[in-house]
């Protein structure tokens, strides 16, 4: 029997939700529904009962939360857990988690087996880091999963799956040019599928057997770092080595936050700010019914942390902020829908790339992707119609119908080489489309090796191969890893390809062109009747300056999506300026990049299914008088 006299008890703090140290010793509050008798209960390390309980008496009462402190208590050695009329409750304000080691293993029948630990948050040497602030314009984000990425990567040293192993990736984000890293939920979830999913749980709404919640998008313990993602025994310790690894490589850390209808809003606001303040956590990618957004817009503490939402009320913004200094930004479907439409060739798709290639308001930013988790990856967007979810045993019944995609004529993997090159071509321009868009461009990891999942586009408990990303694709699918490497490279050197707010289309400042202009066949003229596939973007370079001061090249964006070769006029230049192919993904000898001095300066013949991009130098007696202005 658990001994309840060895620790002498005060009046708790309320106000202080679950364990947290003080001067004296540690105070435990946990809030019991009406009618419930609660208990503090502690465990030593390794030990399979607990060795003290400490009830709540009315004493410990507020409303109907309960609060004790322990004086001079020494938490070493110690776990704990809550119990509510004999029955184990975890805390859901906990730090940590034992007992959840293995990803994917059954739960225990004996619920004394998962509990929570105690941390001392200021345990750790950050040897000066601070949570880095890129600007939105600046960033190049890839979204992944901690486990699958990593877990058939033959080149990982360490133990794969986990924070370490993702440590040793940093090489390669540097090398891909990313400077941001948005990672799939990283908090304790239990991933054992509940027999009903309701709606709005992004998982699944039917009844599953033996399956894990691969993703982990349900409720959890929202403050804990996930244990069965550290290659230790100390979670918290390894993923805050992670994060300043990253740090001083340059690269930002985003997490996914998934908050379900019904959360306390509190406990998810306090969630935040503890990765941030406690892990140094640059920004939250923010979703669920339950995500209470105003509350986190509004809060001081993240008031300089990057904040992505599905939607929002700009109104409810914190204050008033340069483009350059946003913090807020709407994760934004709407262009994978519409740009993958346009790549495929629907009709009455012009008007809608055009807006969404030039979209960057001035008060928040927006994530650009043609891939994420939810749905196609970029490989088989270009090689199904159809999905194929037969590994997830619900008759293929699960996931969206409607996937924007095509297989370029052949249902899966071929071997027609003239099939293949079309899909090659396709997943150029793809990412061109992102790449070169205003506003945030988003990777879904492994889209830059060709990496498939075999037609499946609801891999949520998918712990496996069809789940995981098949490194292979390095050797592979080396060409299309380069043009992506290429294509980053070039978004950096040309700032006016990501301008800190929004383009005008129009000359206000009299350079002599509009800062951004839309064209069609005939140049300064955008036909966007239902049948047109062809679009023209001018972006005019005198309205973004370079890091030396000088002004960016003019570049001009046509996508011709027509099946047969389209010509386009091309808008007249200042001076004697000509344009110069720099970028045709109908070339793939060359993995679309020119290499030849040809100008082009009236009229210009585009493949079919081709994205061609023509650069223009500034003038540099023009130039030097406009930097002197």
């Amino acid at each position: 029997m658990a001994d309840s006299r060895r620790y002498k008890t005060e009046k708790g703090m309320p106000l202080l939700p679950g364990v947290n140290r003080l001067e004296r010793g540690y105070n435990f509050t946990v809030e019991v529904p009406e009618g419930k008798n609660a208990s503090l209960v502690l465990y030593k390390k390794r030990s399979k009962k607990p060795c003290m309980e400490i009830p709540f008496t009315s004493e410990n009462k507020a409303g109907e939360v309960y609060s004790l402190f322990l004086p001079d208590f020494l938490p070493e050695g110690y776990e704990y857990n809550f119990l509510l009329d004999g029955q184990v409750y975890i805390d859901p304000w906990t730090y940590g988690i034992s007992g959840r080691e293995r990803f994917g293993a059954e739960a225990d029948p004996d619920a004394h087996k998962i509990r929570c630990t105690f941390w001392n948050p200021g345990d750790y040497d950050w040897e000066g880091d601070q949570c880095l602030n890129i600007p939105y314009h600046e960033m190049i984000l890839y979204k992944l999963h901690v486990r699958g990425y990593t877990k058939a990567n033959s080149q990982i040293k360490g133990k794969k799956g986990t924070f370490q192993a993702l440590e040793e990736m940093i090489p390669y984000w540097q090398e891909l040019g990313i400077n941001a890293i948005e990672m799939m939920p990283v908090y304790e979830f239990m991933e054992t599928v509940p027999e009903k999913y309701y709606a709005g749980s992004m998982v699944s709404e039917k009844k599953v057997n033996k399956k894990v919640n691969y993703w982990g998008y349900t409720a959890g313990y929202y403050m804990a770092p996930k244990r069965s993602y550290s290659a230790t025994n100390d979670p918290a310790q390894e993923f805050r080595h992670l994060i300043q690894a990253m740090h001083k490589a340059g690269i930002a850390c985003i997490l996914e936050m998934y908050f379900p209808a019904g959360i306390n809003p509190f406990l998810a606001l306090r969630a935040l700010q503890s990765w941030k303040l406690n892990f140094h956590v640059d920004g939250f990618h923010v979703l669920g019914d339950g995500a209470p957004i105003q509350l986190l817009m509004q809060d001081g503490i993240l008031s300089d942390s990057k904040l992505m939402f599905h939607g929002f009320d700009e109104r409810n913004i914190r204050g008033k902020r340069e483009p350059a200094q946003k913090c807020v930004a709407e994760y934004n479907p709407g262009f994978l829908q519409d740009m993958r439409r346009f790549l495929k060739s629907d009709e009455e798709m012009v008007e809608g790339a055009a807006w969404h290639v030039r979209r960057n308001p001035d008060r928040y930013a927006v994530i650009n992707y043609m891939a994420c988790q939810d749905g196609f990856t970029l490989n088989d967007m270009v090689t199904y119609n159809y999905r194929h979810n037969e590994a997830n045993y619900e008759n293929n019944q699960d996931g969206s119908s409607y996937n924007y995609s095509w297989n370029c004529g052949v249902e899966g993997p071929t071997r027609k080489m003239n099939i293949r090159q079309l899909r090659e071509q396709q997943l150029r321009n793809a990412f061109l489309m992102v790449l070169l868009s205003q506003g945030v461009p988003m990777i879904y990891g492994g889209d830059e090796i060709g990496n498939s999942q075999n037609g499946n586009n609801n891999a949520y408990c998918q712990d496996n191969s069809i789940g995981w990303i098949d490194w292979k694709g390095l050797k592979k699918n080396e060409s299309l890893l380069e043009f992506v490497k290429a294509v980053i490279a070039f978004r950096k050197e040309h700032p006016i390809l990501h301008t800190p707010g929004e383009l005008r289309g129009v000359d206000y400042q009299t350079r002599g062109l509009p800062d951004v202009s839309v064209h069609g066949e005939r140049a300064w003229f955008l036909n966007s009747e239902n049948t047109s596939r062809l679009l023209g973007i001018m972006y005019y370079g005198a309205y973004a300056r370079r890091k030396d001061g000088t002004y960016d090249d003019s570049i001009y964006i046509a996508y011709n999506f027509h099946w047969e070769n389209r010509s386009v006029a091309l808008p007249n230049l200042p001076g004697k300026g000509c344009w110069t192919k720099v970028i045709d993904t109908s070339m793939l000898k060359t993995n679309g990049f020119c290499y030849d001095d040809e100008k082009h300066s009236r009229k210009l013949e585009i493949a079919p299914r081709t994205i061609v991009v023509l650069l223009a130098k500034q003038e540099e007696k023009k130039n030097a008088s406009m930097a002197a202005l």
